[in-house]
């Protein structure tokens, strides 16, 4: 739900043959590596099922950070996830109201459905 998590740098950072000086600032595009067609193809499909054959490769799913910063609630967030989706498709078919009104909307940090993702479960 955060598309951005900007940092700060202490001391200067060497990238190939670029150089951030210290007191940059260095936001990681995540959303843009969730997207990444080389990566997911077809990346702007929900495709759930893209992730049981194999783990995605590091660095190229990283919706809670990663290292020393990660997200504190991460094992919880994916533990409650997987219980709640796992019985509501195990119990339902759930398809969107209207496919082409939901679209991403900011509140705040986060990234919410704008119109509270209406589905229809049958």
């Amino acid at each position: 739900v955060l598309p951005l998590a900007g940092r700060r740098l202490r001391s200067e950072l060497r990238v190939g043959d670029h150089v951030l000086p210290a007191e940059s600032d260095v936001t990681p595009a995540i959303w843009l590596t969730h997207t990444r067609p080389d990566l997911y193809p077809e990346p702007y499909a929900f495709r759930p099922e893209r992730f049981l054959a194999d783990a995605p490769a590091t660095y190229s799913w990283v919706p809670f950070g990663g290292g020393v910063r990660r997200c504190l609630g991460a094992a919880f967030a994916q533990f409650e996830m997987s219980v709640v989706l796992r019985e509501l498709v195990r119990r339902y078919e759930i398809t969107p109201a209207d496919p082409a009104s939901e679209r991403p909307f900011r509140r705040a940090i986060t990234e919410t459905p704008r119109h509270d993702a209406t589905v229809v479960l049958s």
